[in-house]
């Protein structure tokens, strides 16, 4: 199946993960290991080779349904391993680093879900606040619509991205360095009318990110950025995650995105060099592998939010596509490992998949350094989320030497020690210990 505009592509086939369940068999596949499995620990036994060629195969079998490369990272209790297959640029025999630097898309929304309930537990919002209350005039059936309703993707907004690209995705790469304002965006969805009555029904919208980003500003008088930052960024110490206000780059090392124009049987651009201000709260953000999982963990584990809004945000209800979408997170269900929670994001050159088991036992982000054109690509990358989810890692023994920062809840808490507080602020909600139940 090709998409062939880019609003179908981040609206319906790259933000969820609704590939059919690998079976026992197909999660644990055999062959040689490749050279690019990386296990980071000086005991390397013939038991970690024979397990790291289960993983490289399913990393493999992304790159063979038409992707460039691909890389991942899957922590549990033993450990950290990191992984890749491809090419970081086409036209050289270069593979992706490891630990390279990525556009997460859709993945930002989490980040802005749970900055905004901090804001609720502060005392700043109410989850049943109507958007006109804060933003007055800004959409249609603002008295209406509530703060529940933007998280959930049930206010009815039209997605401004599947009209803001007349020209499909040549005119998007075309204008890929215009810059838009969240006013103007917002905009865009204005002029189309509501696809439903607020609350009646769900669809996915990334208006309403914007709007959440516009509410975190009018709530705190700051960007939503600086909040992002202060609040999860920074006490996470996600070192290699940003949300770039102008620039076109990515801050670090990197493979290079790529995107088809024109269907899957037209060659890929380089669209590296992209301006995000389109997707702005609704998909802007830069991280790693390394950086989401530790952000999963802190969020699932309850270190980010109190217990009662843990539990909201949890709280899924189908959207009519893909998985059951709660406030800003997408639940996955699976007989392989059960539940998990987390968020995909599709966009030009990136496509990701960031999850973590609803028991915090393991988190897995995989980073495809393409937009996903096919129905091939778009499977071959829910299958090795749900595979890597799944996969038996009592074997490897492979850890980052910073891991150890983070084994516990004393690992984590120690972030919340050097939280910076702004004059008249409470300490985010729920960082310095884990919430209560």
């Amino acid at each position: 199946m090709c998409l062939s505009t880019l609003a179908g592509v981040l609206t319906a086939a790259a933000l969820f993960v609704s590939a059919a369940a690998p079976s026992a068999a197909s999660a644990a596949p055999a062959g040689p290991a490749a050279a690019s499995v990386e296990a980071r620990h000086p005991a390397f036994r013939e038991d970690h080779v024979r397990n790291g060629a289960q993983f490289q195969k399913v990393l493999d079998d992304i790159v063979a349904s038409g992707a460039p490369g691909v890389i991942a990272e899957v922590r549990d209790a033993d450990g950290v391993w990191t992984g890749r297959s491809g090419k970081g640029r086409l036209g050289r025999d270069e593979p992706p680093r490891a630990d390279g630097m990525f556009r997460v898309g859709s993945v930002t929304k989490t980040f802005v879900a749970t900055t905004v309930l901090q804001l609720v537990a502060e005392g700043r919002l109410n989850l049943d606040d109507p958007v006109e209350r804060h933003l007055p005039g800004l959409v249609p059936n603002g008295e209406k619509i509530t703060v529940r309703h933007v998280l959930s993707h049930r206010s009815g907004l039209f997605n401004y991205t599947d009209s803001l690209w007349p020209g499909g995705l040549q005119g998007m790469y075309d204008t890929r360095f215009k810059r838009y304002t969240p006013r103007e965006l917002v905009a865009e969805a204005n002029r189309h009318e509501p696809a439903f009555a607020p609350g009646t029904a769900g669809g996915y919208s990334n208006t309403n990110y914007v709007v959440l980003g516009m509410l975190i500003e009018k709530s705190t008088g700051n960007t939503a950025r600086r909040e992002i930052v202060e609040r999860i960024v920074k006490p996470l110490r996600l070192r290699r995650t940003s949300f770039p206000a102008t620039s076109t780059g990515i801050p670090g090392p990197h493979a290079h995105a790529y995107m088809r124009l024109h269907g899957s049987d037209s060659p890929y651009v380089d669209v590296t060099e992209s301006g995000m201000s389109w997707a702005w709260t609704a998909g802007a953000m830069i991280s790693t592998t390394h950086d989401l999982n530790t952000f999963f963990k802190a969020l699932i584990g309850g270190y980010l939010l109190p217990g009662r809004l843990m539990r909201e945000m949890k709280e899924a209800r189908t959207l009519g596509v893909g998985e059951p979408y709660g406030l800003g997170i997408a639940r996955l269900e699976n007989p392989l490992f059960g539940t998990a929670y987390g968020h995909t994001g599709g966009t030009p050159g990136f496509t990701t998949h960031a999850f973590t088991l609803a028991d915090g036992s393991r988190q897995v982000t995989v980073s495809i350094n393409s937009m996903a054109d096919t129905e091939k690509e778009h499977i071959a990358g829910g299958k090795a989320l749900k595979a890597l989810l799944s996969m038996d890692m009592q074997v490897v023994r492979a850890g980052f030497r910073d891991e150890r920062r983070f084994r516990g809840p004393a690992g984590v808490a120690a972030f919340a020690k050097g939280l910076p507080r702004r004059a008249g602020q409470r300490p985010a909600a729920g960082l310095a210990s884990p919430a209560a139940a």
